[in-house]
Formats: structure tokens, sequence, C-alpha cells
């Protein structure tokens, strides 16, 4: 298992935007989001989302079909597809 690569596309007082690379099995690591966050899916892909009580959770991403999560929620992502899964985090920073 590998550490999924990030890159910082944009971040300024509104959203800040992260591209994230995965190859099969390489993860985020145990992490709380401390904004709202949507997800917008560039290849679409399948991964293992772990709550930090250990539950897993299986997810399918669908290219361009984005999804949104509430701050606050913590979770490790490890994908479990056959190729280079992308997509792009918004974190929309208001009070």
């Amino acid at each position: 298992m590998g550490q999924a690569q990030s890159k910082r596309i944009s971040d300024d007082e509104i959203a800040c935007i992260t591209l994230w690379r995965f190859s099969r099995g390489d993860s985020t690591g145990q992490h709380r989001h401390g904004f709202d966050i949507t997800v917008v899916p560039v290849t679409g892909g399948t991964f293992d989302v772990t709550s930090p009580e250990g539950q897993v959770t299986h997810m399918v991403q669908q290219r361009g079909r984005s999804y949104s999560r509430s701050a606050g929620v913590a979770h490790e992502v490890t994908s479990t597809t056959d190729y280079e899964a992308v997509f792009l985090e918004i974190e929309l920073k208001h009070p």
C-alpha cells in the first residue's frame, strides 16, 4: 500500500482545490475534513472508505458525477481500482 498523491491546484479565501491520484492500494491515511467538501471524479473508480472505528464501506465513483460531504467527516480512502483513479476535492471555506 502506498500513499495517494495530492497536488494543491488552488487555495484562496473561498475554496481549496486538490487533485488526488491513486494507484491500486494507495491510501489517503485517516483524516478529518475541516470544511464541507465536493468531490468531482475525473476517471471514476472504486474505493474502500474506512471509518476511524474500522468500519469499511465500498464506494464507486462515476466519472464526472460529483458528490458532497459535510465538514467533520473522518475516514481513510483506499483505491481498489485496477487503473489510476483521479478526482478533484473542493473544500468550501465558510464560517
